[in-house]
């Protein structure tokens, strides 16, 4: 049977025909993970999954009776777009930790100028309020996400948006004070 088939009896409820698409793709789909994510298995996994969720989402299952029979294009597609997604949320992450190092150094080192601490509330005096309200409660008083989402009455989503935003025109701010 080909993978299309397979897709529209899947569209049309049929949970075997599912199955066998999984059992098709799975496999490969791990390794192709897992060979990108350093053997990061559990990673890998995530992602496998992921790419099933987002096929049951797509178009290509809504419409399924159209297209190409063999769907590994479609499947190594979606993969790839996870991957990106995961490389720049990665990045994200680290230079989100790279801000709050710098804002925990000054916070904690005493011996630190006064001028260095005065320089980073300065820029936090900067900051929009709904940011700014956000990074303190995040990173100065040690908040979780959804602890600060429920603090503030909004989703995690919300506050972590608001932390990027935030802690990128933050580190924008600070680069800024020092070059002058």
């Amino acid at each position: 049977m080909t993978d299309r088939q397979l897709l529209i009896q899947a569209a049309g409820g049929h949970q075997p025909a599912f199955t066998a698409l999984y059992r098709r793709y799975g496999a490969r789909l791990y390794a192709y993970f897992v060979q990108r994510l350093n053997g990061d298995r559990a990673r890998a996994e995530d992602l496998k999954q992921q790419v099933f969720l987002k096929l049951l989402e797509s178009r290509a299952f809504r419409e399924a009776e159209t297209g190409p029979d063999d769907l590994s294009s479609l499947f190594f597609t979606i993969a790839a777009n996870l991957l990106k997604n995961e490389y720049r949320g990665e990045a994200r992450r680290q230079r989100r930790e790279a801000v709050y190092a710098d804002l925990r150094s000054v916070k904690a080192a005493p011996e630190e100028p006064r001028a260095e601490a005065r320089r980073v509330r300065l820029a936090l005096e900067q900051l929009p309020p709904h940011q700014r309200l956000c990074v303190e409660l995040r990173f100065q008083k040690g908040l979780s996400t959804e602890q600060t989402a429920e603090a503030l009455g909004c989703s995690p989503g919300t506050v972590k948006s608001r932390l990027h935003y935030g802690l990128k025109k933050l580190a924008a701010l600070l680069k800024a004070s020092e070059i002058k």
